[in-house]
C-alpha cells in the first residue's frame, strides 16, 4: 500500500537568484517569481514500502516511475505567489495543481485541481514535487555556511481542513562551478507529519506517522533557475485498515514504512 502522502513537485517554478546589492560571496536565494514564468523538470524516483498488517508476514514492493513536472507562475506578489504544476508520469495522465507560497516564499498551501485520483501517483512525498520550496531560503543574502529555520503550517491534498506543519532547517554549503554553470548548492532537512485516510473498493486505510526528508538542491545563479534536485525521504506510519463506511467490520492494525529516492534535472 502506498503512502498518501504524495508528490508535489520540484521548487515550483524557480526560486529566483537575486545577487544585486548583495556583499561579496553573499547571494540571495528567495523564492521572487514573475507572472508567467515557466519551467519544466525531469523526475526520476525509486519508492520501497514494506507494508505489515495484523498476522501477516511483511510486504515489500518496489516501484519506479519518471515525471515530468511543468511549472506556470499564475499570481505574485507582495502578499505571496500561485504556481499551476501539470503533473505527468511516464504512460499516465497528467494530475495539475495548484501551489501557493506565502509572503516568506514558503510553501503554504497544495491544491489538487484535476487529475488521477492520488494513489495513481505511487509511493510520492512532498520532495518529489517541491524540494526547492521546501529549502524555503530567507530573503537576506546568505554567504557559505549560514543556515536558517524552515517552518510554518501547509495545507496538503486530502487532509482535511487542518493543515499540517512542516519544520526544518536549510544551509547554504558552497558556492561552485560546475560545467561553466555558477552554482549555489543548499542542504536542507524537513518532517512533515501524515495523518489521514483513504477509501477504495476494498476498504479504508488510515495513516498516521511523520515523513522525513534531506533534500540536496543546486540553484543555477547565472539564469536564476533550480538546476537539479536529489532528495531522500522516509517515514514510518500505524496503519489501520477499516471497513467500507457503512459496513460492519474490525479494524485491522499495521504499519508501513516507505523510503523513496529521487532524482531531479531542469529541462532545458
Amino acid at each position: 500500500m502506498a503512502p498518501l502522502l504524495r508528490p508535489l513537485r520540484l521548487g515550483a517554478a524557480a526560486a529566483v537568484i537575486l545577487v544585486a546589492g548583495c556583499s561579496p560571496g553573499t547571494v540571495r536565494l528567495a523564492y521572487r517569481p514573475a507572472v508567467g514564468d515557466v519551467a519544466t523538470y525531469r523526475t526520476s524516483v525509486r519508492a520501497v514500502s514494506v507494508t505489515t498488517v495484523g498476522e501477516d508476514p511483511p510486504r515489500r514492493r518496489v516501484t519506479s516511475v519518471m515525471l515530468t513536472a511543468r511549472h506556470r507562475v499564475l499570481e505574485a506578489g507582495p502578499a505571496g505567489s500561485r504556481v499551476e504544476v501539470r503533473l505527468r508520469p511516464d504512460g499516465g495522465g497528467t494530475v495539475t495543481f495548484v501551489v501557493r507560497f506565502d509572503r516568506a516564499g514558503q510553501l503554504s498551501e497544495v491544491q489538487r485541481i484535476e487529475g488521477l485520483p492520488a494513489a495513481a501517483l505511487g509511493d510520492l512525498g512532498l520532495s518529489e514535487l517541491f524540494p526547492a520550496a521546501a529549502a524555503a531560503p530567507p530573503r537576506r543574502p546568505l554567504a557559505p555556511g549560514d543556515s536558517w529555520t524552515i517552518g510554518g503550517p501547509v495545507r496538503l491534498p486530502g487532509t482535511g481542513p487542518a493543515a499540517a506543519r512542516l519544520d526544518g532547517t536549510g544551509r547554504l554549503v558552497a558556492l561552485a562551478v560546475a560545467d561553466g554553470r555558477r552554482l549555489a548548492r543548499v542542504d536542507s532537512t524537513y518532517r512533515v507529519p501524515v495523518r489521514r485516510t483513504a477509501a477504495d473498493t476494498g476498504g479504508r486505510a488510515a495513516l498516521e506517522g511523520t515523513l522525513g526528508t534531506r533534500a540536496l538542491v543546486a540553484y543555477d545563479l547565472d539564469d536564476r533557475e533550480v538546476q537539479s534536485v536529489h532528495a531522500t525521504s522516509s517515514g514510518r506510519y500505524a496503519l489501520t485498515l477499516l471497513p467500507p463506511a457503512g459496513v460492519a467490520g474490525t479494524a485491522v492494525p499495521g504499519v508501513l514504512e516507505v523510503e523513496v529516492t529521487s532524482s531531479t534535472s531542469r529541462v532545458r
